[in-house]
C-alpha cells in the first residue's frame, strides 16, 4: 500500500508541477485506499496525519492561498498510510525542501534584477524526495 501511496503523490507532484492543481479523482482515490488501510490497522495511529492535513488546509485560508488546498488534500489523504513520525519528516522535509529552492530562487533572481513575486513552489514537488526515503 505504501507503494500505491506514493505512486499517488508522484502523479500529484507531476499534476501540481505541469498545472498548478492536483485532480480531485486522484486524491479522492488515493483518500479512500488511505482510510481503509488507515482503518485495517489501527485508526488512531493516522490521526496525526489527518491533523497535520488540516492545518495545512486552515494554512491555505489564512495565507488565501499561498498554500494550496491540493498539499492540504493530499496529506490529508496520506493520513492513512503514513505513521505520526512519517507524517512529520514528510511535513519537515517538505518545507525544508521548499525553503531551500525558494532561496535559491531569490538569489538568483538577485543577481539578475528579475521579479520573484509571481515566483512559486509546487510543496508536492518538493513533498516527492521526501515520500521516496520514506518508502524506502
Amino acid at each position: 500500500m505504501r507503494w500505491f501511496w506514493f505512486l499517488c503523490l508522484t502523479l500529484a507532484a507531476v499534476s501540481d508541477k505541469r498545472t498548478r492543481s492536483v485532480s480531485c479523482r486522484l486524491l479522492i482515490v488515493c483518500g479512500l485506499c488511505g482510510f481503509f488501510y488507515g482503518w485495517s490497522t489501527g485508526i488512531t495511529g493516522h490521526l496525526v496525519g489527518v491533523l497535520a492535513g488540516a492545518g495545512i488546509l486552515t494554512l491555505g485560508r489564512i495565507t488565501r492561498g499561498a498554500m494550496g488546498s491540493g498539499d492540504g488534500w493530499f496529506i490529508l489523504a496520506s493520513a492513512g498510510y503514513l505513521t505520526a513520525e512519517e507524517t512529520w519528516i514528510l511535513l519537515l522535509g517538505s518545507f525544508g525542501i521548499s525553503w531551500l529552492l525558494a532561496m535559491v530562487m531569490i538569489l538568483a533572481r538577485a543577481g539578475g534584477g528579475g521579479d520573484i513575486r509571481n515566483d512559486t513552489i509546487p510543496f508536492l514537488t518538493c513533498m516527492w524526495p521526501v515520500g521516496l526515503w520514506i518508502v524506502i
